[in-house]
């Protein structure tokens, strides 16, 4: 399998009208899940360790789907209209949906291992999303605090896999996994439509660092103020935060083309750098 190809095996998995139909679910991991592939097509000296690393990332980019499928259930006790209790039921169960394809997949080809290994990473990213949970109950996260948690739970799934690695790869795989899932984080905050806003149960960073520039007076509006408010667009250009935004992907970016320079990674060069040009066209 090209590693290009891991989306659409993934839409064989998850294409299904009754589904679409009522809601949205999230994208596939593919950039994700391109980086592993790309690690552990690396690490593998057989064509048995390959076809591995092509399910791997398949199903952890199921997996993941599933996690955020679910994170966008929404739990308000509030009566809604029929259209939307559909679309939160059709995201319990498509969340469901894609654990159990998961489970399947790697019980057919005898990997028992990797289901306990990203089972225990299931759990890990769950402690990590409760403690943030009560983290932003209790206090306001600082952009930086924010940017920090969302890119961990990103990685949670993927860090499974450092035991696939020979040791000095592993170090490299957690460093690039991290610096391509903070990209992400930032990716999707400078393409985030308000209309979707009330899907993020964390905020997003454009809202924290607006909040952290703002004088006081405007942070009294702005906490009075609904987060899919349009008013909130005017302060994020008002206070920078589609530049700051800019500035810490290219520094992101920065990072993940010097690492790769490094003499001993020409292969890993050519798998991982074309996968940051979704991300260079962003600054």
């Amino acid at each position: 399998m090209k590693p290009y190809r891991l989306l659409e095996t993934s839409q064989k998995y998850t294409d299904y009208d009754m589904i679409q139909e009522h809601t949205a679910i999230p994208e596939f991991p593919d950039i994700r899940a391109r980086l592993l592939l790309a690690f552990l097509n690396e690490a593998a000296d057989t064509e048995q360790k390959a076809d591995r690393g092509q399910l791997f990332s398949l199903v952890t980019g199921l997996v993941q789907m599933a996690l955020d499928t679910h994170d966008r259930i929404d739990t308000s006790p509030l009566h809604q209209e029929e259209a939307k209790m559909r679309s939160r039921q059709l995201n319990v169960l498509a969340g469901d949906y894609f654990s159990s394809r998961f489970y399947e997949l790697l019980a057919k080809a005898g990997e028992i291992q990797m289901v306990s290994r990203l089972s225990e990473a299931i759990c890990e990213n769950n402690r990590l999303k409760m403690n943030l949970y009560q983290q932003v109950q209790r206090t306001m996260l600082t952009s930086e605090q924010y940017i920090e948690a969302i890119t961990q739970l990103k990685m949670q799934l993927f860090l499974s896999f450092k035991a696939y690695l020979p040791a000095d790869r592993a170090e490299l795989w957690e460093e690039m996994l991290y610096a391509f899932s903070r990209c992400e984080v930032l990716a999707e905050d400078m393409q985030l439509k308000q209309a979707s806003l009330q899907q993020r149960p964390f905020g997003h960073y454009s809202l924290y660092y607006a909040l952290e520039q703002a004088t006081q007076q405007d942070q009294v509006a702005m906490m009075a103020e609904p987060v899919d408010s349009p008013r909130w667009q005017q302060w994020y250009e008002q206070y920078g935060a589609v530049e700051q935004i800019g500035q810490l992907l290219e520094q992101s970016l920065s990072v993940i083309q010097s690492r790769l320079q490094q003499p001993g990674y020409e292969r890993l060069r050519a798998d991982v750098a074309p996968l940051t040009e979704v991300y260079a066209t962003l600054r």
